[in-house]
Parts: structure tokens; sequence; C-alpha cells
């Protein structure tokens, strides 16, 4: 690991760390937990069949509520998948944080640490100048891991690199 400032988030769709420090120096910023991202997919739906109106409406310009006219599909699935979206909510919020954490050191290097998918999700999302400071990123699920291990494992993977 090398010595200059950096920022290490370790992170899944519903749990994350950030960590600041220097090499092995690394001391918890931030703990963040989603508890959205763990939800049964019916408890994030408002309505657990997507109910839409079944055929076309009469809405306010005819003197009211929008009533539904006609028959159709009472049901639809949901045109996203509310487990996807509450990654990408969290994903914003993590990343909004690097921005604002790394604005003020101009030479912070930042390591990026999550499984694949999320990771991904990740790299879309992040500012452009937080993303030209991403010196690494480990594809691998480690937010579990205790300070020690964490930090054993970065040196492991970022000398491998």
């Amino acid at each position: 690991m090398n010595t200059e400032p950096q920022w290490v988030l370790v992170a899944d769709a519903s749990r994350a760390r950030l960590f600041h420090g220097t090499g092995d120096e690394l001391v918890l910023e931030s703990t963040l937990d989603h508890p959205g991202s763990r939800a049964r997919v019916r408890d994030l739906m408002a309505d657990a069949n997507g109910r839409k109106p079944a055929g076309p409406t009469r809405g306010p310009a005819h003197g009211g509520n929008s009533i539904s006219e006609g028959v159709g599909r009472t049901g639809a699935a949901p045109t996203t998948d509310p487990k996807e979206v509450e990654a990408q909510k969290f994903a914003h919020e993590l990343c909004d944080l690097l921005a604002e954490r790394t604005r003020d050191e101009a030479n912070a290097s930042v390591v990026l640490v999550a499984p694949p998918q999320f990771l991904g999700l990740l790299r879309q999302t992040l500012d452009k100048q937080v993303a030209k400071r991403v010196r690494h990123s480990i594809d691998k699920h480690l937010v579990n891991l205790d300070a020690k291990q964490l930090i054993e494992r970065l040196r492991s993977e970022l000398t491998s690199n």
C-alpha cells in the first residue's frame, strides 16, 4: 500500500464503511446503512400488484379525479426492479459522500471495494472529479470484515495488482 492520503470505500448494496488515512493507517470515518436494500420487494412496493388503471382514464379535465373508463390490464409488473432502485439510491448517497470528503484533498486517492454488480453501479454514479482519483477497484464482498482483516486483505489485493 502507498503512503499518499486515501479514501477507501468498502460497500455492498445495503452497508458501507468509509476509511481515511495512509497505507496501513486507515481510520474508520463513517458507517452507513441502507435498510431499503435489504427489504423484501413487496415491502418496497406501495401496492404489491403494481396496480394501474384498467383502460382509458377520464382525468381532471373532465371534472375530477382520474377514473378508469374501460377494461384492461389491472395489474402490471414494475418497470424497474425495486431492489435495483434502492441500490441506485444508496450508490448515489455514497458517491455524494465521497465527493464531499475528497473535495478539499487535492492529492487524495480513492479505493473502491464492492461486489462486482454494486462496484459497477458505483463507477457509473461517481462524480467526474472523484472518478479521476480512483486508483484501485476491488470487486470482492469485504464489507463484513473487521478493520484489521480488511486492512490485511487490502494490502494483499493492492500489492498483487
